[in-house]
């Protein structure tokens, strides 16, 4: 795979502000000029809407002999969704991967039923690649994906909501994302993320040989998602 990276991405403790932080990820343009500023893990809240929502169900038969009279059968369900940063004091957040400045429009949901009855989150992206499939050449463009497993019981419950009667609007709030990094900043909010999904694919150099790994997506210290269901009532008119 031939990942689409544009700039230079390097981790440093050479840093702006040497009292606020330890340690910065930097980026560069092919002249070696720095790109923004020094960029630090974002730990506050973050949020977006859901603007689309698909539940799913998908049956598998398989049989282990093509002689045999009878198969089995799975049924699995799952939610699928599609987000978009919401409008944050005026403006939405501009997401864009370290390595580039695309903005990153390809944010989604999925929602299964644990198969060990476990509640985990979880987030996944990837930086933009091309790639040759059946003699094909296919691009895959920059992407984040959130994965929510649910107990049995709580998997159900959203489930239902889903189905019917269906909400008319929903919102999810991260809080504490491995992986996103904005500039130091005194506020709570931030209209830039910048996001590391993989260290590799995104070619960071270590040119001080610094004996740590930065935080990458994965783990989320905290995912509320809500739902809402708002229809008009009928107002009785004053005689």
């Amino acid at each position: 795979m031939d990942y689409r990276v544009e700039n230079r991405v390097v981790l440093s403790t050479e840093r702006e502000h040497n009292n606020l932080y330890d340690w910065s990820i930097k980026e560069f343009d092919s002249r070696g000029r720095q790109i923004g500023p020094d960029q630090v893990p974002w730990g506050y809240s973050l949020y977006f809407e859901v603007i689309e929502l698909i539940p799913s169900c998908n049956v598998r038969i398989t049989s282990e002999d093509k002689e045999a009279e009878t198969s089995k059968a799975e049924v699995s369900e799952h939610i699928f969704g599609k987000l978009r940063p919401s409008v944050e004091a005026r403006q939405a957040g501009f997401y864009s991967m370290f390595g580039t400045q695309r903005q990153i429009t390809d944010f989604g949901l999925f929602i299964y039923k644990s198969a060990d009855d476990v509640d985990r989150c979880r987030l996944w992206g990837s930086i933009g690649y091309t790639s040759e499939w059946d003699f094909e050449r296919q691009t895959q463009e920059d992407s984040i994906q959130a994965y929510v497993h649910l107990s049995a019981d709580k998997f159900e419950h959203v489930m239902r909501f889903v189905k019917f009667p269906r909400p008319t609007g929903a919102q999810l709030r991260l809080s504490g994302v491995s992986g996103f990094y904005s500039e130091w900043s005194p506020s709570i909010r931030t209209d830039r993320i910048k996001v590391l999904a993989n260290v590799g694919d995104q070619r960071m150099e270590d040119p001080q040989g610094l004996s740590f790994d930065p935080p990458a997506l994965g783990h989320v210290r905290e995912f509320d998602l809500s739902f809402q269901q708002q229809y008009p009532l009928m107002i009785k008119e004053r005689s």
